[in-house]
Parts: structure tokens; C-alpha cells; sequence
């Protein structure tokens, strides 16, 4: 009797000592799932889902392995429960502001686009220079990587990536309002309408030729008598908007100038070119300024050999400082040009 009672007791025990484990396989699916999706976007919250498997982990093997009398039943359930929660959280954190930033790159890719396509459009302005150049090229950069991570569905990347393109692209159009901000200053535009309707007067007074170079509209304007009579395409120096100030600057000066020589090959390089005064009285006065201000070196000259000539045609402003035309406008302006033949350089004139 004795022993029959020992054995049920020890079955009993035998019984007592394991209960059924709960199946956690599909918490631990959820888990790799989630840390796949979220470690990209928030590698913070996707270290935080693995601490939490880890000790689930621990708790699965610890009420695996502990006695009836000493388990903790539900420390299990308890642990991937945690898991589980965690990793919606993120999952879900992680899909909204997903869905946002793809949201916020449609608004923004177009935006950015113009502002880079506009900037291409200004960059070929003459004055803009190794700075703006830079810029550009990284707005170009930013703007294309800025696709392809958006391809990749990488949006919030992707928008940072515009939001470089986009300065770039700031650094370019600042650039070039200034460069056209003082084409609309009030005394420049006395100054240069003073100059050009006394050179139009002085053609019309002694029923001789003229030419006005308007630096803005990229024209050369020849006049007769006052009137005018032929148009030509002009490119400029490669800082050609700005006033020239020194040698080697490539900017176009401005002022009331005269023909002082009238250059054929081999006399020139540029097929023919017309040798203009640079620099004039008013030239030295400001440069001479500049030096004592301290805005021109020391060291720097004034320039010269500032002609209109040949050779143009590029489609761009390539001179150092010159005013090129094509070979057929300039073998039309030689027509009617010689030594003395005034001519006037202004930023830009609209009678």
C-alpha cells in the first residue's frame, strides 16, 4: 500500500515538474520582420526590438528549464508579448513617417528641380565664378542622388540630399541678382543713358558712325547720323557684367571710348579687332580710388588692349574682357568704322 501511495506521489511530481510552454515562433517572424523594416529608418528602435528578444530568449529557456515549484508561469507570454508590442510600435512609427516623407518629396522634388533647372540657366552669366561654379555642380550632384535614393524608397534621405541641391542652387541665384541688381540701380542707369544719348547726339551732330555696345542685351549697335542702322550679337568677357576694374578680372569696362586703332591679320589674332582708349581718364581716377581704398591690390594694373574684334560666335562669354562678334558682323562693322569712331560701353540702355 505504502509503495503504491510513494509511486503515485512520484508520478504526481514527474506530472507537476514541466507544464506546456507556449508556441512563440510566430512573435519571433514579427520580430526579424520588424527589425528588417524599421534598422534602415531607426536602427535605435531596431536595437531596442533585439534586447527585447534577447531576454525573451532568456525567460523561453529559463521556464524551459525551471521546475514546477520554482517556474514562473507567463514569464514567457509576458516577455514576447513586449516583443511584439515593440516592434509594432516601430513598424508602425517607422511606415508613418515613411509615408510622410515620401509625401513631403513629392511637394519638395519639383520645387527643387525648377530652382536647379533656373540656376543652370543663370550659371552661363558673366561674372559668376569658381564659387558659384562649385555650388552648381553640387546642387547637380545632390538633386540626381536625391532620385535615386528616392527610387529606392530612402525619402527622408532622398529630401536631405534636395535640401543640399536646393542650396546650391541658392548660392547661384544670389549670385547672379547681384550681378543684376546694379544693372537696375537708378544713377547707373542715368549714367549709362547720359553716355548713350551724348555718343547717339555727337553721331547725329557730325552725320558720322557711332557704336554703343549694351553689355545687359549682349548687342553691339552701330548708328548712323544719330540713327541706327545695324545690330550685332556680342559676347562679352567671362565676368563681363561687372565693370572692369584691374588687369585680368575679365570684366567689360564701361565708358565713352574711341577707336584707336584698326587691327587686320597679322596684326591681330582675333581675324579683326578694333583697339579701343582703355583706360580713359575716368578709367585710372576710379582705379587709382580703388587702390587707396584698399578694394584693388597694390600690386594689380590697370589693364588694356580692350577691343572689339572677331572670332565670336560661341555662344557664350569667353573674352578677357573683349567684345567678340562673329567674322561676317565684324567684316560689316569695318565697313563703317575708323580711327576715332566713338564708342560707348554701358551696362545697358533702353531708349
Amino acid at each position: 500500500m505504502r509503495a503504491a501511495g510513494a509511486l503515485a506521489l512520484a508520478a504526481l511530481l514527474v506530472s507537476c515538474s514541466r507544464h506546456p510552454l507556449p508556441n512563440v515562433d510566430g512573435a519571433r517572424r514579427a520580430a526579424r520582420n520588424a527589425i528588417r523594416a524599421v534598422r534602415p529608418a531607426a536602427p535605435k528602435k531596431a536595437r531596442l526590438i533585439e534586447q527585447l528578444v534577447a531576454l525573451a530568449e532568456v525567460a523561453t529557456a529559463a521556464e524551459a528549464a525551471a521546475p514546477w515549484w520554482e517556474g514562473s508561469v507567463g514569464r514567457t507570454e509576458a516577455a514576447w508579448l513586449r516583443v511584439v508590442r515593440a516592434a509594432r510600435e516601430a513598424t508602425a512609427t517607422v511606415r508613418a513617417s515613411q509615408s510622410q516623407a515620401r509625401g513631403a518629396y513629392a511637394t519638395l522634388h519639383p520645387e527643387v528641380r525648377n530652382e536647379v533647372v533656373r540656376a543652370q540657366a543663370e550659371i552661363g552669366e558673366a561674372g559668376m565664378d569658381r564659387r558659384e561654379a562649385a555650388a552648381m555642380q553640387q546642387a547637380l550632384m545632390s538633386l540626381k542622388l536625391a532620385e535615386k535614393l528616392a527610387e529606392a524608397g530612402r525619402h527622408q534621405q532622398a529630401i536631405e540630399e534636395l535640401r543640399e541641391a536646393r542650396d546650391g542652387a541658392g548660392v547661384v541665384h544670389r549670385a547672379w541678382g547681384a550681378l543684376h541688381a546694379r544693372l537696375g540701380e537708378p544713377s547707373n542707369l542715368r549714367q549709362w543713358k547720359q553716355w548713350a544719348e551724348m555718343t547717339i547726339e555727337e553721331s547725329l551732330r557730325a552725320g558720322d558712325t557711332a557704336i554703343l555696345v549694351d553689355k545687359l542685351r549682349r548687342r553691339v549697335t552701330l548708328y548712323r547720323a544719330g540713327r541706327p542702322v545695324a545690330h550685332f550679337p556680342a559676347e562679352l568677357g567671362a565676368n563681363g557684367l561687372r565693370r572692369k576694374e584691374h588687369s585680368g578680372d575679365r570684366a567689360t569696362p564701361e565708358g565713352m571710348y574711341r577707336v584707336v586703332q584698326v587691327k587686320e591679320p597679322p596684326k591681330t589674332r582675333f581675324y579683326k579687332a578694333l583697339l579701343i582708349n582703355y583706360p580713359n581718364d575716368e578709367d585710372r581716377m576710379r582705379f587709382a580710388l580703388g587702390q587707396r581704398r584698399g578694394s584693388i591690390s597694390a600690386r594689380a594694373g590697370i589693364g588694356s588692349l580692350i577691343e572689339i574684334h572677331g572670332d565670336g560666335g560661341e555662344g557664350r562669354d569667353w573674352t578677357d574682357g573683349c567684345i567678340a562678334l562673329t567674322n561676317e558682323d565684324m567684316d560689316r562693322l569695318f565697313a563703317h568704322v575708323r580711327v576715332g569712331t566713338p564708342v560707348t560701353i554701358v551696362g545697358t540702355y533702353g531708349r
